[in-house]
């Protein structure tokens, strides 16, 4: 996804910084302000395919609401979001064929300066197949970043991420963003790269392309019996080649093509399948 989440702090529209002020309007087209619009859908779709083979259909739709602090700093961002998965395969395993994730995102950057800052988001959500709720149904993640800005041309990010699908729950994100000019991007943080480079500008209106490295997946509570729920937990890396237009009224569209590799599923934290190889297809939009 282009926007920033808790499982993807780091992420923003190339037009914005990247994750670093979520909800606040740094972006400029052409001189205007970049409004940042409410509304956020994205559908992704990994292709299914042999016995080996795991495919999966997803949509997630979220609703930003922005809290105004004191002392003019930037506003909190409240967003309540609603996603579905549907699943294919693999063949050799039992697995429900819809889960769901429920969740509430909240984000704020207390510390904000003209050469760097603070940002923090914190989001409790319900995930699995609603069958029925248990302790693992319930997910708390989090992340905090800081950037220190050195010039007009670098902006260094650190920081770290609490996500669903690892063991140990803890992803480190780190490194630079590089932008040479005002149509190249280099973001070269770990682990989410990604090389971007504007196509066009004109009047209100700007396209970018990008190759992108991403860590993808998410962590469920299934029925397993009459009785018993499981953690289910997916991960995968993927390589991205990816198009981006906005304009200046925040209206925004994201297409994406990629392979993904790297794939594990595991129950209660045990891998019990490496999945085949494949390729994904993903379009988002604000609006």
């Amino acid at each position: 996804m282009t926007i920033a989440t808790v499982e993807s702090p780091y992420l923003a529209p190339l037009a914005q910084s990247p994750g670093i002020a979520e909800g606040v309007d740094e972006a400029q087209i052409n001189g205007g302000p970049l409004f940042v619009p409410p509304h956020r859908f994205t559908a992704t779709w990994l292709a299914p395919g042999g016995s080996q083979g795991f495919g999966t259909f997803d949509l997630d739709y979220g609703r930003t609401w922005y809290l105004q602090t004191a002392l003019e700093r930037p506003p909190v961002a409240i967003t309540p979001g609603f996603g579905m998965h549907f699943w294919s395969g693999p063949k050799t395993l039992d697995l429900p064929s819809r889960v769901y994730d429920l969740y509430l995102d909240v984000s704020w950057r207390p510390i904000d300066h003209e050469s760097g800052g603070i940002a923090i988001g914190l989001t409790p959500g319900f995930y699995g197949d609603f069958q029925r709720l248990d302790g693992n149904a319930f997910q708390l993640t989090g992340w905090g970043l800081a950037n220190y800005r050195i010039g007009p041309h670098w902006n260094f990010v650190g920081g770290v991420a609490v996500v669903r699908q690892l063991k140990s729950k803890l992803l480190p994100i780190g490194g630079a963003i590089w932008t040479p000019n005002e149509d190249t991007r280099l973001e070269l943080i770990f682990p989410r790269p990604r090389i971007a480079r504007r196509l066009w500008l004109q009047d209100s209106r700007e396209a970018w392309c990008y190759l992108a490295g991403q860590f993808g997946g998410g962590a469920w509570s299934v029925a397993d019996t009459l009785t018993d729920n499981v953690l289910l937990s997916y991960s995968d890396l993927r390589l991205i080649l990816g198009m981006e237009v906005l304009d200046v009224q925040g209206r925004d569209l994201t297409v994406e093509a990629g392979y993904v590799f790297a794939r594990d599923i595991s129950v209660d934290h045990i891998s019990v399948m490496a999945p085949d190889p494949t390729f994904l297809l993903q379009a988002s939009m604000a609006f």
